[in-house]
């Protein structure tokens, strides 16, 4: 079952015999880009250091890939920050690295990490939690939840907040930026001019009866008891398509045809959206 993993940890450890380099990130990515905020946000400040004289290296490199040159590279960094589980590391010698787990969502409004696990996942995650060095949480009063849910000590979890949310600084918050935003989004979306934005993005669960997101949420009574004031816009978790049986997927083309529905689930930018 976990003989990619395997085979990804072999090519790694060979490759960590060669020399590191004390100045190389690796920022991992996943499939749904959606999760690259963090890592993006990261990315920025790498480049705002390196403009006032560091000389810091740094590579998005897909967890999921199997080429020598991502895993060369990724095996000589000194760094590493993921968005995610990775399972390969697990069976890899990582020894002399330093990892770092920034998630892809915030808060505590529904179980993830280990409690989310079947029994062989979590007896993997049990094996490659040692190895992270820090995760990075938004209060200190979520770190024990996060401390259990990735499977580490407390001691590793520090309130060093969520990196995408460096976008909510003055600059951004202020009357001139957010004029300019919805004047920018207007533009892209003439239907939204004049009206109040209400956006219903639903989490997602792999058990696809939790994924009937408008079985809980009713398009025309939202429509009709807020009037022509409001704009709703819809925003679908980038794993829904993946997992949703025929019985509950929605065509959204279908409803933002029958409906003055504004479909973002392609939006990358979700702190310009928030």
């Amino acid at each position: 079952m976990y003989e990619k993993h395997k085979i990804y940890a072999k090519i790694f450890n060979v490759l960590r015999k060669f020399p590191q380099k004390n100045n190389k990130i690796t920022l991992l990515t996943n499939k749904n880009h959606s999760f690259e905020a963090n890592l993006e946000y990261i990315a920025k400040e790498l480049d705002n250091r390196n403009k006032n004289g560091k000389d810091y290296e740094y590579k998005f490199i897909p967890k999921d890939s199997l080429s020598f040159a991502n895993i060369r590279d990724f095996a000589s960094s000194k760094y590493v920050f993921l968005v995610d589980n990775f399972f390969p590391l697990a069976f890899m010698n990582v020894e002399g690295m330093k990892w770092v787990q920034l998630w892809h969502g915030t808060g505590l409004f529904k179980k993830f990490g280990y409690d989310l696990l079947n029994d062989e996942d979590k007896k993997i995650m049990e094996m490659f939690a040692p190895k992270i060095d820090l995760v990075s949480v938004s209060s200190e009063n979520v770190a024990d939840i996060y401390a259990r849910n990735f499977y580490v000590d407390k001691s590793k979890v520090k309130p060093f907040g969520v990196p995408r949310n460096d976008f909510y600084d003055e600059e951004h918050l202020s009357d001139a930026y957010l004029s300019e935003l919805r004047e920018s989004f207007e533009k892209d979306y003439p239907q939204l001019k004049g009206k109040k934005l209400v956006l219903y993005a639903p989490t997602f669960r792999e058990d696809p009866k939790n994924n009937a997101v408008f079985e809980y949420f009713d398009i025309e009574k939202f429509l009709n008891e807020l009037g022509d004031e409001y704009a709703l816009a819809i925003r679908l978790h980038p794993n829904y398509k993946r997992f949703c049986d025929e019985e509950h997927n929605i065509d959204l083309d279908d409803l933002t045809s029958r409906y003055d529905i504004i479909n973002f689930t392609g939006f990358k930018d979700e702190q310009k959206l928030l």
